[in-house]
């Protein structure tokens, strides 16, 4: 019995510190959000046609925040409806090193 309890508090052990708590409590609980810990970023491209082209804004306040930030822009660039641009929120920046410069989220919504 001893034996099964520690193989089951060992296995329990290995599956929190392979994995990201705050990464499984935002996706069970912030599923198309920001979870209060987490950051957003403002990704705004003016042509939908040619997505090379952006303007960002790191650590805006939340999917909300994203979404006023993208509207200013939007406007700026006299398309305040977006019918030219299009443009995503970046939620819970992973920091890796493995992703080589390239900006990999949680997740991403509009």
């Amino acid at each position: 019995m001893l034996k099964i309890k520690i193989v089951t508090v060992s296995l329990c052990g290995f599956i929190l510190t392979s994995c990201s708590p705050a990464k499984t409590i935002a996706n069970l609980f912030y599923e198309n959000d920001a979870a209060p810990w987490e950051t957003v970023d403002a990704f705004y491209y003016p042509d939908r046609a040619d997505l090379t082209i952006s303007q960002s804004m790191p650590d805006v306040d939340g999917v909300a925040g994203c979404r006023e930030i993208v509207r200013y822009m939007s406007s700026v660039n006299n398309d305040p409806q977006l019918l030219r641009g299009d443009y995503e929120c970046g939620v819970g920046r992973i920091d890796k090193a493995e992703y080589a410069g390239v900006n990999v989220y949680r997740l991403t919504v509009r």
